[in-house]
């Protein structure tokens, strides 16, 4: 029997675009797929437009407002206890009809069944009309523990997990200091399992002025977000807070290798010279050259 892909959406106030990935999950080549909708507290037409969709393959849920990381966790929660894989997806985004089939395909050949596995892939960046504006951003050097410590590569439209990757998830449901679902997946399934990722893209990424987090586009617009993100008080230290999070949930399960990489990266040291020598020989790294050499200054002055 086909193994059951369940698809998790959140949508939040996202009537304007949210048919047209209904159609896009609902006409996926794969078969044995169903949709677990939560709608997050929204106040436009998105809820009544969702009950259209609900049948036997739909299922629709009308919550609270929880934001985006505890509406997904919410939804990993209501995940049917036979389901194989789990897919996240965002509401405005368009799949093409394989990105499914491509995925589970991709984690059966390569990840045996107990071990977690997450799939995830580049996008194509488009406009509210679906026109193409480019692609994300290079991936050229593996996915790995020491790369999601700094840095998410997996964005959440493109993910799917096994079996025992979303069990692992849902064990230790994270704290405020975890920004996004997406970033936190890649940095627990790196540590405990394999993460594969695509170069291929099977979505269309949505690029608009409603989404929560974009994709910049254009070499000034993506330096400019770059360094406010890199630099802004808001941002600072959301990296290591994140690191200390997981230390906490799931630091006593870790390899040996994985908990002395994540120890040395919590204690750099309290003086500028421990730091120096800290970037100058640690095993993190951002998949960009220019990123990484920003990301072991930013260390040197203590700013992540």
């Amino acid at each position: 029997m086909t193994p059951k892909v369940q698809v998790l959406l959140s949508t939040y106030n996202g009537a304007v675009y949210m048919r047209e990935q209904m159609e896009s999950l609902l006409g996926q080549d794969y078969l044995n797929l169903h949709v677990l909708v939560r709608d997050d507290g929204s106040t436009d037409e998105t809820p009544a437009l969702l009950q259209e969709y609900g049948n036997h393959r739909v299922r629709v849920v009308l919550g609270q407002n929880l934001g985006v990381i505890g509406s997904f966790y919410e939804l990993l929660s209501r995940v049917d206890p036979d389901t194989e894989f789990v897919a996240f997806c965002d509401q405005d985004d368009v799949w093409l009809p394989g990105k499914i089939s491509r995925a589970v395909s991709r984690l059966q050949q390569e990840v045996p069944p107990d071990t977690p596995g997450l799939y995830c892939s580049a996008y194509t960046v488009v406009d509210r009309n679906l026109q193409v504006l480019g692609s994300s951003p290079k991936v050229g050097r593996p996915p790995s523990f020491a790369n999601a410590l700094v840095q998410n590569i997996a964005p959440g439209c493109s993910m799917v997990l096994n079996r025992a990757a979303w069990r692992l998830l849902v064990r230790y449901p994270p704290g405020p200091a975890v920004p996004v679902h997406d970033w936190w997946a890649y940095l627990v399934i790196s540590a405990f399992g394999r993460v594969i990722y695509d170069s291929e893209s099977p979505l269309l990424y949505r690029q608009h002025g409603g989404n929560t987090i974009g994709e910049a586009t254009g070499l000034y617009n993506k330096w400019k977000r770059r360094l406010h993100r890199f630099l802004t008080q808001s941002d600072r230290k959301i990296i290591t807070n994140q690191a200390r999070e997981f230390q906490r949930l799931y630091g006593h399960l870790l390899s040996a290798e994985c908990a002395a990489l994540l120890n040395e990266f919590l204690h750099r040291g309290p003086h500028i010279w421990d730091r120096v020598r800290y970037a100058l020989r640690s095993p993190v790294y951002r998949q960009s050259c220019v990123d990484d050499l920003i990301l072991r200054c930013l260390i040197i002055i203590d700013r992540i």
